[in-house]
């Protein structure tokens, strides 16, 4: 009973992720902005168009770090049209997330102590901060060339969206199935959410995602 309430819990929490997630990606008007995977690939930072003429010779990690110029582009963008602060979250697919992850700018946020246990989440993760401005949160189930990036301030008067449950979480008692005896359980949660500022959130699309 104990890891079928647990499991529920977890695909609760999943699914509460995705839906808030996909509705931000939906409903966000701060920035959009284009960046291309591909070294020397010079794009049109609004509309995504290839631009001519542009010469690189940096290396390819050299040009991983206009990535970071990108979403620093955004956060700022999100600032001036708020006027409360700079974007300094991030959610990013596991695709994006290697750029990040082996950028000197990239700090993960692992435990390797001794006895430190290896904890595991299902779907939305945190995994470490990038450029000392922004966390970074890894999510499997993230559409694949696109980052998310949003402001989060101190208090609940600075925020873009609410989530508000009202009924954390209702579990009913096992029932079994008649025909094999399966146990089984049934979790439940109410909740409401309302986008109060879409201001506060931006994106980065990612052109030539499989260029290396």
């Amino acid at each position: 009973e104990v890891e079928l309430t647990q499991i529920l819990s977890e695909q609760i929490a999943l699914d509460i992720d995705r839906e808030i997630l996909q509705h931000l990606l939906q409903a966000q008007t701060g920035a959009t902005m284009y960046w291309s995977r591909k070294p020397g690939n010079f794009v049109n930072k609004l509309t995504g168009a290839d631009v001519t003429g542009g010469s690189f010779t940096g290396t390819v990690r050299e040009w991983y770090e206009t990535l970071v110029e990108t979403c620093i582009d955004v956060s700022n963008t999100i600032q001036r049209k708020t006027l409360r602060g700079a974007a300094n979250f991030m959610v990013c697919s596991p695709d994006i997330a290697t750029i990040f992850e082996a950028s000197v700018l990239y700090k993960p946020s692992l435990d390797m102590s001794p006895g430190a246990s290896a904890m595991f989440t299902l779907g939305t993760e945190k995994v470490g901060s990038l450029a000392n401005r922004f966390t970074v949160y890894k999510d499997p189930y993230f559409p694949r060339n696109v980052i998310l990036l949003g402001y989060k301030g101190n208090s609940f008067l600075e925020t873009g969206y609410v989530y508000a449950p009202y009924v954390p979480l209702v579990v009913t008692p096992t029932l079994y199935e008649p025909n094999d005896f399966t146990p089984r359980k049934g979790v439940m949660t109410r909740y409401a959410k309302r986008m109060v500022r879409s201001d506060f959130y931006g994106i980065v699309i990612i052109k030539s995602m499989d260029v290396i």
